[in-house]
């Protein structure tokens, strides 16, 4: 009977909220006493009473058996004491101890099993304090705790009980019913936590295993599921064949971006907004609703259902509804609104990435943006008034140059994206120091060393344009005889592209900041080197990677800046574009 009475309890206590906290680790038990100061002692004394209770009706379904009254109570002593620590163990002891002595107060062995119920309690107490972080016990621990507490109860029977005859004829009776038994009987129940708790893990990982297989096969179709249908779709069928669920939708303020066809009459405006949809947006916590309002647009979806709404909380103050309808008369919806909670905290970061990325990518534009508008007005003027002075003595040189403006201009007004060949990238560069050496004259010295068969690598179009200008503009022209030299020789992995001036040198501190690639901050523009080197340096290291970046070696007797790009058998447009 006292077994029965053990399996029993252990049922019951599985359903108590905090006695599962006290089971795993006591990780929620710390932080709810952090919050309240109070929770943790009225949850331990709540436990010592239930097992005191379970003491008082062993006491009363016990067999008296000549004088003696073999019971469980060591069982549920120890076991408050293991579970919830010395509070829980010592109001157990203090409960089975008084009832003990009000019970049988005239009985002969009273004072050793009072006394027994009392040093019980503080061994258990001792053992649940010392096991606080790990209250987890083996089956081999629990058999020998239990069997020792009960051997010491035989010990005081045998001290403190007169006559002594009496005492050993009734630790002969109840030795084995109560040493023995209840032992195995400690086992017993301990070993149905387990297989309930096993049990709930197990739930838990097909539940974690099923969210993570949903997020896996929804993650190609989120990347356009707020603006394509379709793949919005996608996502609801992929999530009603995985989790068996009676609807789904996903809901942005009015408008259902996806849904299942139990949402299909379904009409959202302000007079009728579900008070589940507003209580989301606001709280921004997983909601669930039974009780609907006439005027609810939910409302003819309650009757066999029960609607959970979990928040995919955007960036900003925009929150969409991941919506899903689960069976009524469930006896648990715990499954249903974690899975709906998942899901909808995966989606709301992937979204987020998936914005993160455009404004990457409105960024990259605006800054190829910026760097085709680079045209300098006074390069222009100073170009044609060059072109104007050949016009009347050299017209052929003339009409060159003015070949050279027009192929410079296209240049920077073809997509940037694109992929050029090397030597045609060199051809663009070619038209711009043709313009600057015309104007310059004897100034100006251009050298470029470079064969056919170096020139042959992919690298992105206007990538050599704005270093060649710079060395032209902020290098060389500081001399009165500037010289600038393009050298371009390809080896086994890479092609390797240096040009190099005799100006006076980058400060060191515009060079730091062209080396932190991807920082917001741009370089100094009133040193000259401004956002064209800036894109150069982000365009390389987006594109192949953080050893293409630029390499600046500058002193006082000019500047050296060096391109790694990586040779490869084939490469398209779209591998020179953005990443």
């Amino acid at each position: 009977m006292n077994i029965s009475l053990l399996i029993v309890l252990a049922l019951m206590l599985t359903k108590i909220e905090f006695v599962k906290v006290l089971l795993l680790n006591g990780e929620e038990e710390e932080r709810n006493d952090r919050k309240t100061g109070t929770r943790k002692v009225r949850n331990q004394l709540v436990l010592g009473g239930i097992f005191g209770i379970f003491c008082v009706i062993s006491d009363y379904i016990g067999i008296q058996v000549e004088g003696a009254l073999p019971n469980a109570r060591v069982i549920g002593v120890l076991s408050a004491g293991f579970l919830g620590g010395p509070v829980s163990g010592m109001t157990t002891a203090v409960i089975a101890s008084i009832h003990r002595y009000l019970i049988f107060p005239e009985r002969i062995s009273t004072l050793a099993c009072v006394l027994a119920a009392i040093l019980h309690g503080v061994i258990g107490s001792w053992i649940g304090y010392a096991k606080k972080d790990n209250r987890q016990y083996s089956n081999w621990f629990l058999l020998v705790s239990t069997f020792v507490a009960e051997a010491i109860h035989m010990i005081l029977i045998l001290i403190l009980t007169r006559p002594f005859n009496e005492a050993l004829v009734i630790v002969k009776i109840v030795l084995v019913p109560m040493v023995i038994i209840n032992s195995v009987g400690m086992v017993i129940f301990f070993s149905v936590f387990k297989s309930i708790f096993n049990n709930e893990d197990l739930k838990v990982a097909v539940n974690v295993s099923l969210a993570l297989r949903t997020a896996e096969r929804c993650a190609p179709y989120l990347g356009d599921a707020e603006t394509n249908r379709e793949s919005m779709q996608k996502i609801i069928d992929i999530v009603m064949s995985e989790h068996k669920c009676v609807g789904v939708a996903v809901i942005r303020e009015y408008e259902f971006l996806g849904r299942s066809g139990a949402f299909d009459s379904i009409i959202l405006d302000k007079t009728s907004y579900p008070r589940l949809l507003a209580a989301t947006k606001t709280y921004r916590t997983t909601r669930i609703s039974r009780v609907p309002l006439p005027e609810d647009a939910f409302y003819p979806l309650y009757e066999k259902n029960v609607i959970i709404s979990a928040p995919i909380v955007r960036s900003g103050e925009e929150v969409l509804s991941f919506v899903m309808l689960a069976r009524k008369n469930a006896y648990s919806y715990r499954a249903d609104i974690e899975f709906g909670t998942g899901i909808a905290n995966y989606f709301a970061t992937q979204l987020k990435l998936v914005d993160m990325e455009k404004q990457k990518e409105h960024l990259r534009k605006a800054e190829i943006k910026a760097l085709q508008s680079q045209i300098n007005p006074h390069f222009l003027f100073n170009a044609l008034n060059t072109i104007s002075c050949f016009c009347r003595e050299k017209p052929e040189k003339a009409r060159e140059l003015l070949m050279a403006l027009s192929s410079y201009f296209r240049n920077m007004l073809d997509d940037i994206d694109s992929s050029v060949t090397l030597e045609t990238e060199l051809e663009h560069v070619k038209a711009y120091l043709m313009l600057e050496e015309a104007r310059f004259e004897e100034h100006l010295k251009i050298r470029i060393e470079a064969e056919p068969e170096d020139l042959t690598c992919r690298v992105p179009n206007l990538i050599l344009q704005p270093i060649v200008e710079n060395a032209v503009r902020h290098g060389a022209m500081k001399r009165d005889k500037g010289q600038v030299t393009i050298r371009i020789k390809k080896e086994e992995k890479s092609t390797m592209i240096d040009v190099i001036d005799n100006g006076p040198g980058m400060d060191k501190e515009i060079v730091d900041q062209l080396y932190e690639n991807g920082s917001s901050q741009l370089p100094h523009q009133n040193e000259g080197h401004g956002i064209g080197m800036l894109n150069v340096q982000r365009r390389l290291t987006g594109i192949f990677g953080k050893g293409a970046g630029l390499q600046i070696i500058s002193g006082g007797s000019g500047t050296i800046v060096r391109m790694i790009i990586p040779n490869q058998k084939e490469r398209t447009d779209e591998d020179c574009g953005s990443r």
